[in-house]
């Protein structure tokens, strides 16, 4: 039945095309005879352009007027018109032209082999009210090709900027330093607490109060630690340790053992039991109070854009060190009930051989567990800070 159906498909296509070659030979054999009817080489016919030059000649006297056939909308007018006058230059009327204009495959050949159809020249003085009128129809047509042009040209760049290119963090600045598209790179460099990363002064004091508080169960997240290649520590049951690298820079940095895990190039992230944790190895721009100002001014700016989730927004003194600068953020987070949890952010930055290693511990107390307490402290000895758990 296809088959069938194909065959007759390709049959009909192949006899409508020879119909339309039947009428082209028609049509030009037809032009021909018109061309020395009217003292016109019959061969211009068959040459493109020069016979619509010499049919223009023929019927308005000025060959060159065939050039109101380019134009949009106008070369409709034109091309009427041009049957109107073909009909009268061979002493017929307007009935012979309406034929002209909708049967032209019949009245052509009828013109042109007709006895009774004699050229009798153009009218030379009647020609430039109608190229007036082509004129100025074809050059609002063009007007109007032009503005669609314009408008879909526009609307296709709007499109193509709109268009995503993948995730895309709206949070995210230029001097945001927990962005890096370099490849994953997954090693296994350490075995203990003591090969996380290099900084003699892994203990500051000085960190204000903090309460860690809730007994909800934290939120699922997609995503699993089996993603990213992660070696224990020892003597730590909440935290693991994965590589990262920029350029030379490599190290070893401890993060949470969490539901969700992410490492991409020079940073990782992971969260669990509402505490997360975000670490970024990379090359210093700045000194490094001013890296961890400049980190803690945009979490805060993030937080203030957001008043429904976010209030009571406090930033504590920065405490820095030889090799080391941190600053605690203090929050309260707000659910779709409009209840209000206390949290913070602790942003610091390491010197390490070669670059920096820049961390950002929250703990949302919204998504807190019973293990979220001991989860935090870990942390806080991993990355030799001094949190005041009284």
């Amino acid at each position: 039945m296809g088959a069938a159906f194909a065959g007759g498909m390709i049959l009909l296509l192949l006899v409508f095309m020879l119909v339309m070659f039947a009428l082209c030979i028609l049509v030009i054999i037809a032009e021909w005879k018109l061309f020395q009817k009217a003292g016109q080489p019959g061969w211009a016919a068959i040459v493109p352009f020069y016979n619509a030059y010499v049919l223009t000649k023929i019927t308005w006297g000025i060959g060159w007027l065939f050039l109101l056939g380019f134009l949009p909308i106008g070369n409709i007018v034109f091309l009427i018109l041009t049957w109107i006058r073909l009909a009268r230059v061979f002493g017929k009327g307007g009935g012979y032209a309406a034929g002209l204009i909708f049967l032209p495959y019949i009245f052509l050949p009828m013109l042109a082999f007709g006895k009774s159809a004699v050229y009798q020249g153009p009218d030379e003085k009647s020609w430039k009210g109608p190229v007036i009128a082509c004129a100025v129809v074809g050059g609002l047509g063009t007007a109007l090709f032009g503005a669609l042009l314009l408008v879909g040209g526009t609307a296709v760049v709007i499109q193509s900027q709109d268009a995503p290119y993948g995730y895309e963090d709206e949070e995210t600045d230029e001097d945001s330093l927990y962005d890096d598209d370099s490849d994953d790179r997954d090693s296994d460099d350490s075995d203990d607490a003591d090969d996380i990363y290099d900084d003699s002064d892994d203990i500051y004091d000085g960190m204000d109060d903090g309460e860690i508080e809730g007994d909800g169960a934290a939120p699922d997240y997609d995503g699993s630690s089996d993603e990213v290649e992660t070696s224990p520590i020892e003597g730590y049951e909440h935290f693991v340790s994965v590589a990262i690298a920029d350029g030379e820079t490599q190290v070893s940095v401890p993060v949470v053992d969490g539901e969700y895990m992410s490492a991409y190039g020079s940073i990782v992230t992971s969260f669990s039991d509402g505490v997360t944790t975000q670490v970024y190895v990379g090359s210093a721009y700045a000194e490094l109070t001013q890296m961890v100002s400049d980190a803690v001014e945009s979490s805060c700016e993030l937080m203030e854009e957001m008043p429904e989730y976010y209030d009571d927004i406090t930033v504590d003194e920065m405490i820095a060190g030889d090799g080391f600068a941190l600053q605690q953020i203090n929050y309260n987070s707000v659910d779709w009930e409009e209840k209000e949890y206390p949290c913070i952010e602790i942003v610091k930055c390491d010197q390490v051989d070669g670059g920096v290693v820049m961390l950002s511990l929250s703990v949302d107390n919204s998504s807190a567990t019973a293990d979220t307490q001991a989860v935090f402290k870990e942390a806080c000895e991993l990355y030799g800070i001094d949190f005041d758990f009284d």
